[in-house]
């Protein structure tokens, strides 16, 4: 086992060695006031703040509740005790496995998004549980490889073929190393387990082809122009051409470009960029029956992508949707989600006012009355407010045409939004990186097609 370094917050490139890394599995924001936690098949030791070791047999349960003064823990029949903080270490390094580890009920996946759901997740490494601001936090602490195996198998299956989930792993590493983005600064992990960073959900879905993937990209990782780690987003699908970081947070990251999503003499090359002008022909073109981008359904087909996306994704259309509302639902959708239009009467016009090269609208103004005909213009400035206002959940993506319908009096009567894509857009497009991988190209390959201006090189052994 190679020496491992002290935390993913100290780690850099002259270190040389593979950082540990703490997840948020449970967070304060989830308001758990109780958690239930199984021991699985291997024993632990509990350490509780104030008291000695006790050690959980296998097949234990352990019951941990939030109290006015910190934490209750009982271990089966027995206790409670009370304390401020509880760790569930192993007395030996354990291998990662499926299923192995301690299994954690009633994890929150998908948080904030159509997809939010409830589901158990098994953990390897060691877990630490503390009271939180509103709620228990739950943070599972293990090397960052161990770590991997749990994320490519929750951002997709592990029945995706190997070149994908090699290069899924080699870009997921790249994101977490880079640590370029200002998350959880207030919390005790270092990411999240779930759409806000990365996708984790522990031990329960790895494959041998996933473990494969892991061991044989172990340190190796994408370098920017500049030397340094890429931060090398990704999302499900870019809908045919991905997105610029400039469009979607308003920064440039060295080496992350947007690519269209085909091959190099592909004739789709001449949706870039997608505009007003060719925007309408990119949705709903002719051209589709026939493409080979790789994110689209005649590479992926629809019926079959259910075997390779995450257990908690359902399956649909994401190359192109349409959401459809009557003009009284919408405005009562938009009064629930923004406050500044609580007094909304009548909505006249959406209009795009920004896109990204990707379709994706980045500014988008809301035209609207009150009830005593005012009128107001609301703006929404950024792809991800945009998502979480026009749909009860989250739109897929903000990839869409704006198709009215009006009255004989112009009063708007139904709104169509024509879409593209699932997310953001930017990097990695997994359905694509899938579509890749089933045409036979190898990982290496698939990560120079979204990170063209990178290189692949190892960061530690």
């Amino acid at each position: 086992m190679p020496p491992v370094a002290s935390g993913i917050q100290t780690w850099s490139r002259e270190t040389g060695t593979e950082p540990t890394l703490r997840v948020g599995i449970v967070l304060a924001e989830d308001r758990l006031d109780a958690l239930r936690l199984g021991i699985g098949t291997t024993s632990r030791e509990l350490c509780c703040d104030g008291h000695a070791a006790l050690t959980c047999e296998p097949r234990q349960t352990i019951d941990i509740g939030r109290s006015e003064h910190g934490l209750t823990v009982r271990i089966g029949d027995q206790g409670p005790l009370a304390t401020s903080r509880v760790r569930l270490v192993s007395r030996k390094p354990l291998t990662v496995e499926p299923g192995l580890g301690v299994l954690v009920h009633g994890v929150v996946a998908g948080r904030g998004f159509h997809w939010q759901k409830r589901v158990d997740q098994t953990l390897a490494g060691n877990i630490e549980v503390l009271p939180g601001d509103g709620g228990i936090v739950l943070v599972n602490e293990l090397p960052l490889e161990d770590y991997l195996a749990g994320v490519i198998t929750a951002e997709m299956s592990g029945a995706c073929p190997a070149d994908f989930l090699k290069a899924q792993c080699v870009v997921a590493r790249s994101w977490l190393l880079a640590m370029s983005e200002p998350k959880h600064l207030a919390d005790p992990f270092d990411r999240c387990n779930d759409d806000c960073c990365q996708r984790y959900q522990g031990t329960d879905d790895l494959s041998p082809a996933a473990l494969g993937a892991v061991r044989e990209t172990r340190g190796l990782a994408l370098i920017a122009p500049d030397g340094s780690v890429l931060d090398a987003n990704y999302a499900k699908s870019c809908g045919g051409v991905s997105e610029t970081p400039r469009a979607v947070w308003g920064i440039e990251k060295p080496g992350v470009s947007s690519i269209v999503d085909a091959p190099e003499a592909a004739p789709e090359r001449r949706f870039h960029p997608v505009t007003e002008s060719n925007l309408a022909e990119y949705l709903d073109g002719e051209w589709l029956a026939r493409t080979r981008v790789y994110c689209c359904p005649n590479t992926v087909p629809v019926g079959a992508i259910g075997r390779y996306l995450g257990r908690v994704d359902e399956v649909d259309d994401y190359f192109r949707w349409t959401v459809h509302y009557a003009a009284t639902k919408l405005e009562d959708l938009l009064r629930e989600k923004l406050p500044e239009a609580a007094a909304l009467a009548v909505l006249h016009d959406l209009r795009v006012v920004a896109r990204g090269v990707s379709g994706r609208a980045t500014i988008l103004d809301l035209d609207w009355a009150d009830g005593d005909g005012r009128q107001v213009i609301t703006r929404l400035d950024s792809e991800y407010r945009i998502r979480q206002v026009l749909h009860r959940g989250f739109l897929y993506s903000s990839a869409f045409a704006i198709r009215p319908e009006r009255d004989a009096d112009g009063s708007l009567k139904a709104v169509t939004l024509r879409g593209a894509g699932w997310g953001h857009g930017v990097g990695l497009c997994q359905i694509g990186a899938l579509g890749m991988a089933l045409c036979g190209i190898d990982f290496a390959s698939i990560c120079r097609h979204y990170y063209p201006e990178s290189t692949l090189a190892p960061v530690y052994k």
